[in-house]
């Protein structure tokens, strides 16, 4: 049976072409019958492709021609399809966050890598912070806050200095950005069966805004967030320069 692969790719001009050239030697499937989707470009590609795949059912190839493009596989001239056969399958499983704005309104979104709230005035945020309904930090002052699944870890996660998570465990980083109150607060590993809430305090005065990747809501008083395990996301990798891999390695890169 031949393989259906839907490109998608994102507006640079190096993506685009690549993407033309695949699609004169593969065809271009629809979207809906595709086995494979094919992502050329950087990660931010890679996260709407598997966004594509959850609503597809398919697996996710991506083909890197971004500035980092950690998600992705390197490009050379082996032929895609062998690629692909051979390709090692990494199934991750998105957050879900469920919003409530100063309106009331409710409004629910997924985030593959992670969970972000971010203060959206020069004042600090004041976040209430409750694990499984109890309420473990009360008043937690600083610029936001997110929760990490293990395959985002690497990315905003480990920028605010949170841990990089091993793929197959069952972990979720909880992480603050910039914290003013409690200063030593460094953050929490939950079981990524908990279900976290944050609580904004002052929300009028402290405005924060939520996101799920790229996704946002603005001026929010409550998130509940949980790990979507009823959603399998595929990943493909080259089984030599696998995800496992290259979280390993980025614990021990010295700058």
């Amino acid at each position: 049976m031949t393989m259906k692969i839907h490109f998608t790719s994102s507006n640079n001009k190096e993506a685009l072409s690549l993407k033309s050239k695949y699609c004169e030697l593969y065809n271009q499937a629809n979207l809906r019958e595709a086995d494979v989707i094919v992502a050329i470009g950087g990660d931010g590609e890679m996260l709407k492709a598997l966004r594509l795949a959850i609503k597809n059912n398919s697996s996710v190839f991506g083909l890197n021609k971004g500035h980092i493009g950690f998600l992705m596989n390197k490009i050379n001239k082996i032929n895609l399809i062998k690629r692909i056969n051979k390709a090692s399958q990494l199934t991750v499983h998105p957050l879900e966050m469920e919003c409530f704005d100063h309106k009331e309104k409710k409004q629910k979104f997924l985030g593959i890598n992670e969970i972000s709230l971010f203060r959206n005035t020069n004042q600090s945020s004041i976040i209430s912070i409750s694990v499984d309904g109890v309420e473990r930090l009360r008043d937690l002052y600083c610029d936001g806050i997110l929760v990490s699944t293990p395959v985002g870890s690497t990315a905003y996660n480990y920028s605010a200095k949170g841990p990089i998570i091993p793929l197959k465990s069952d972990i979720l980083a909880l992480t603050p950005i910039s914290p003013f109150r409690p200063r030593n607060w460094q953050g929490a590993l939950l079981n990524n069966n908990s279900i976290v809430t944050f609580t904004i305090k002052n929300p009028e005065y402290r405005p924060v805004n939520a996101s799920a990747d790229s996704e946002e809501v603005k001026n929010i008083k409550k998130v509940i967030i949980k790990l979507r395990k009823d959603i399998n996301i595929k990943l493909l990798h080259d089984p030599e320069d696998n995800m496992e891999n290259r979280h390993l390695k980025e614990q021990f890169l010295i700058d």
